[in-house]
C-alpha cells in the first residue's frame, strides 16, 4: 500500500458531532468520511476525543461526559448523548468511521493528544483519571512558578501517567482496523518540571519507543506519525529530542507544527534531520495569510504555499480541518 501524501485532520467535534441534536444517526456520523471521498485526501487523521476523555467505546479510557450530572454547555452534553447513542445500539464511532473510509479508499490514523491542562480548564469534559490524580500534574511538586504554563499538565515522570496514555493508544491499535497512529505532541508541549528536562528526554524517548512498538506489533505496515514543533531545537527544549527518535527509528512521520503557519514557513530544522532516513516529513498548511490586510488566503495563496514547501522537499502535505 502507497504512503499517504495527502491527510487531513479532523477532530470530528467542532464541525461535527457537537452540531448535530440528539439522536445522531450512523448516516449523519459518517459524513466525516463522505465529505472527503473523491477527493485527493489520501488518509484521515481523526482525534480520539479530546484528549482526556473519548467519544468512542473504550474500555480503558473514560467516555466524554460519563460522570457529569449537571451540564455547564449544551455543545458538551450534545455531544455525550449522541456519541453514547451510537455506542448503545452498536455503532461505535471509531469502528464505523474505520470502516466506512477503508470502504471509501482512504486511510484511518486516530489522533492522541497527549497533554491536556487540568481539571479546571476542562470542566464537564474532564476525566475522573484527572480529577482523582491531580498529584501527578507538573505544578503538584511545590516548587513550579503557578505561571508556567505546563503547571497543571500531566508529569510524564510518573509512570502512572504513562501508563494511562499509553493504554489508549494500544487499546485502539488492537481493538480497531486503523492503519497507523499520531502522538499529538506539539499543542500544550509541558512534559516535565523545568528543572527535569534532561532526565525527560530519556523518559519521553522510551515511551515513545514503547509506542512504536505497539505500532509495528499491531501490523508491521502501520505508521507512527508524530507532531513536533518546527524547530529540533524547540523540540528539544521541551525534552522532545527528536533528533534522538530519527537516530533510533523510532518514528515514520514527522508533523512539524509551526507558529505561525505561513506560505514562507521554513521546515529545514526537521527536513535536514530527517533526509535520507526514509522517514517522511508531512507539513501543515492552514487558511491564513499572515498579514494585516487579510484574514484567510485565497485559493491561489494556499496553492502558493503548498508550491513552496513542495520545493523545500516535504513529502506530503497536512490539511487543517476547518
Amino acid at each position: 500500500m502507497s504512503k499517504p501524501k495527502i491527510m487531513f485532520y479532523t477532530d470530528a467535534r467542532h464541525a461535527h458531532i457537537y452540531r448535530y441534536e440528539p439522536p445522531m444517526s450512523k448516516e449523519e456520523y459518517l459524513a466525516v468520511v463522505d465529505e472527503l471521498a473523491g477527493t485527493t485526501v489520501d488518509a484521515i487523521m481523526l482525534v480520539l476525543g479530546e484528549g482526556r476523555t473519548m467519544l468512542h467505546d473504550t474500555k480503558v479510557g473514560e467516555l466524554l461526559g460519563h460522570n457529569i450530572d449537571k451540564w455547564d454547555h449544551a455543545t458538551f452534553k450534545r455531544a455525550h448523548l449522541n456519541a453514547k447513542h451510537l455506542i448503545d445500539e452498536g455503532n461505535d464511532p471509531l469502528r464505523i468511521l474505520c470502516e466506512h473510509a477503508h470502504e471509501r479508499g482512504i486511510a484511518l490514523y486516530p489522533v492522541l493528544q497527549v497533554q491536556k491542562h487540568g481539571v479546571t480548564e476542562a470542566t464537564v469534559r474532564c476525566s475522573n483519571f484527572r480529577w482523582e490524580n491531580q498529584h501527578l500534574e507538573i505544578g503538584a511538586a511545590g516548587d513550579v512558578d503557578p505561571n508556567f504554563k505546563g503547571f497543571d499538565c500531566l508529569d510524564f515522570k510518573h509512570k502512572e501517567v504513562r501508563d494511562e496514555r499509553f493504554a489508549i493508544i494500544r487499546e485502539v491499535l488492537t481493538e480497531y482496523s486503523v492503519d497507523g497512529f499520531e502522538l499529538q505532541l506539539a499543542q500544550e508541549p509541558y512534559f516535565f518540571h523545568p528543572k527535569e528536562l534532561d532526565e525527560g528526554r530519556g523518559i519521553m524517548t522510551d515511551w515513545v519507543a514503547r509506542v512504536y512498538e505497539e505500532v509495528k506489533r499491531s501490523g508491521s505496515d502501520r505508521e507512527l506519525v508524530i507532531r513536533v514543533p518546527n524547530s529540533i531545537e524547540k523540540a528539544n527544549e521541551l525534552a522532545l529530542d527528536v533528533g534522538q527518535w530519527v537516530k533510533n527509528r523510532i518514528v515514520d512521520v514527522l508533523v512539524p507544527n509551526p507558529t505561525p503557519l505561513t506560505q514562507m514557513t521554513d521546515f529545514s530544522s526537521i527536513l535536514n534531520v530527517t533526509k535520507d532516513t526514509g522517514i517522511r516529513v508531512i507539513v501543515p498548511i492552514g487558511d491564513g495569510i499572515g498579514t494585516d490586510r487579510r484574514g484567510s488566503s485565497t485559493l491561489s495563496s494556499q496553492r502558493g504555499a503548498a508550491t513552496n514547501y513542495w520545493e523545500q522537499g516535504i513529502d506530503g502535505l497536512y490539511l487543517g480541518g476547518w
